[in-house]
């Protein structure tokens, strides 16, 4: 019998054993692959192939005032997108020549996003545009029209520097907060950025079915959808009617005012000028408008209420007094003389008055806002003592109110000057300096009100803020903010009440006569600070009721001249309207009718004395 049992049969039939089994393994691995490996991935590109989830964007929340005054709202608006796994370059080239963008520019926003992410390329598209993609759409793959929105301002709402304004987010936002979407309209500055995550919403998502080209052809399962939740409404503290007669006392002027509830920390105006139409910012923005605004020498996109620091001149002598009361360095009662200057070595130092003041306690320094005066008392407290109360009252560091980019200013301290002049290059003139307000410190406005409020409650005060409650829409809820109460420890009452009084005779006959309101017992500080760069800048800071005290204020104005003779006057206009303003009978507004504009109070007037021309006081 043959045998067919052969060597070379044997290794041909183990080869092709070994070729089946590998074949089978591969097979099997590749299944496996496949079906549990990538199983999602596969899943979702097959469902995208015929269903897919449109995220829907929810309404922003609007801004009221106290009075539930709509301040910012929102209006329909249209964006175009693109879809990566479905575009073709004719679609890139017609939007590139419809909208005038780089082709390249919207390859790269393509190459960011996931494949059936759709890729914002055009927001707030004109009607007609809308129309003609959407009759064109079949033409067009992986082109979308998607519903969105803008910010509406009611025609005398402005105060930029107070709600912010929304933009796309940035590939470095969205990389430190993952909760956003690449195209998503986040808040940049103000309001809309510090309580962004509240204003935003949640969104929902539709699932719908697609054709091979991505053109949606209907809705997958309506069960499935869900709907986008609204973002919460803000309700400030303010009054905006306040809030806007406090922006016309500065129409023209380079600066700042900022009021506060001493009962509670809420801002009842923060005005800063010069600013810009808010407008300009809302929608698609105009690259020549965004470009005059940064090239502005004004600089009007920076708050100068809580972003623009100064010295704030003679209104800091009363931290000089507290802390030289309160290390018992001085009583009220002690004197010194004021011949119009002040010897310290070789340098003479003028005071603003060059006839001189006399002899003059504490009280009459703080009235007449003595230099010769504090600069002595600088001498005699030092500066680790200074530096130590100035920090104790709020001064060279963040006041922490509810809005972005607040400055700390900066309080010098020895370590300060050891490290910019060296130990031995700064001199007792650096000190006598920073008793008056002047030199290398530097302050906001919204802290000189908060010391204000500070004074004003004798060591008591609160954490500014903007915002009083929000209305959350997901939980049906008005979520208050807690008051957050602090105190300054160290100094006694006693020693408030003695700058207090010092600060009652400004208003009554001293540097600060202008800022008296007619009918109000109250107290203030001028401040003239001066400026290397051009004319003094004019500070005022005061409170009223003297004895029940209720709203502090600070005002500032640039290169304007004497405190006294220019920022005292606004204050009390301010004030005027402050203390008028509460006797008017508020309308009631019924919930169901909070957003239409015609239950909205408009702005209230009041005829006020215009400005006498003003002779020249510290």
């Amino acid at each position: 019998m043959r045998n067919f049992d052969s060597p070379q049969r044997s290794s041909r039939v183990y080869v092709f054993s070994i070729f089946i089994i590998v074949s089978f393994l591969i097979i099997v691995i590749g299944f496996f692959n496949l079906q549990v490996i990538k199983h999602h991935y596969y899943l979702e590109v097959s469902l995208n192939n015929v269903i897919r989830p449109v995220k829907l964007n929810p309404v922003r929340g609007l801004i009221f005032d106290k009075n539930k005054r709509i301040l910012v709202d929102n209006r329909p608006s249209f964006s175009v997108a693109l879809i990566p796994a479905h575009v073709t370059r004719q679609t890139i080239r017609q939007i590139s020549d419809r909208f005038r963008i780089d082709e390249k520019s919207i390859r790269i926003k393509l190459r960011r996003a996931s494949k059936f992410q759709p890729v914002v390329i055009a927001r707030d598209v004109p009607k007609k545009q809308v129309i003609y993609l959407e009759e064109n759409q079949y033409f067009l793959p992986g082109l979308e029209v998607i519903p969105d929105f803008k910010r509406y301002y009611p025609p005398d709402v402005n105060s930029p520097h107070v709600f912010g304004y929304i933009g796309e987010v940035s590939p470095e936002e969205q990389k430190k907060h993952p909760e956003y979407d690449l195209g998503d309209m986040i808040g940049k500055t103000g309001l809309e950025r510090y309580y962004d995550l509240d204003l935003r919403g949640t969104k929902g998502v539709r699932y719908v079915r697609v054709d091979a080209s991505g053109k949606i052809l209907g809705d997958y399962d309506p069960q499935l959808n869900e709907q986008p939740i609204h973002g919460s409404d803000l309700y400030l503290y303010m009054d905006y009617n306040l809030q806007k007669f406090g922006e016309s006392l500065l129409e023209g002027h380079r600066g700042a005012l900022v009021a506060i509830d001493v009962r509670n920390g809420g801002i009842i105006a923060l005005v800063s000028k010069p600013d810009y139409d808010i407008r300009s910012l809302s929608g698609k923005i105009d690259p020549q408008i965004w470009s005059n605004l940064i090239k502005n020498p004004n600089h009007p996109l920076f708050s100068r209420a809580i972003q623009s620091t100064y010295p704030p001149g003679s209104t800091y002598k009363i931290v000089a007094a507290l802390a030289a009361l309160q290390e018992k360095i001085i009583t009220p009662q002690w004197k010194a003389f004021c011949p119009g200057y002040f010897r310290l070595g070789r340098r003479v130092i003028r005071c603003w008055n060059p006839n001189g003041h006399g002899w003059l306690d504490l009280y009459g320094a703080i009235k007449n806002s003595c230099n010769v005066y504090f600069y002595q008392l600088g001498l005699k407290i030092g500066l680790p003592v200074w530096s130590k109360y100035s920090k104790l009252l709020g001064f060279g560091k963040k006041t922490g109110i509810d809005l972005p980019g607040e400055k700390a200013g900066l309080v010098p301290t020895v370590a300060y000057f050891n490290r910019i002049y060296g130990e031995h290059g700064w001199t007792k003139g650096n000190l006598a300096n920073l008793a008056i307000g002047q030199g290398e410190l530097l302050v906001t406005p919204l802290q000189l009100a908060q010391f204000a409020m500070i004074i004003a409650n004798k060591g008591l005060y609160y954490e500014p803020h903007l915002v009083d409650h929000l209305y959350n829409y997901q939980t049906h809820k008005v979520m208050s903010f807690p008051v957050k109460a602090r105190y300054v420890k160290g100094i006694y009452s006693e020693y408030f009440d003695v700058v207090r009084e010092g600060m009652h005779e400004v208003v009554n006959g001293g540097t600060g006569w202008l800022g008296k309101v007619p009918g109000i017992d109250m107290a203030g500080k001028t401040g003239t600070a001066q400026n290397p760069h051009g004319d003094p800048h004019a500070w005022f800071m005061g409170f009223a009721p003297y004895k029940h005290p209720e709203v502090a204020i600070a005002v500032m104005l640039e290169n304007a001249g004497s405190g006294g003779g220019h920022a005292a006057p606004i204050a009390r206009k301010f004030l005027e309207m402050y203390f008028y303003h509460k006797l008017i009978p508020r309308p009631v507004v019924k919930k169901d009718s909070l957003k239409t504009e015609s239950d909205l109070n408009p702005i209230q007037t009041v005829p006020i004395d215009s400005l006498r021309p003003m002779p020249l006081i510290h």
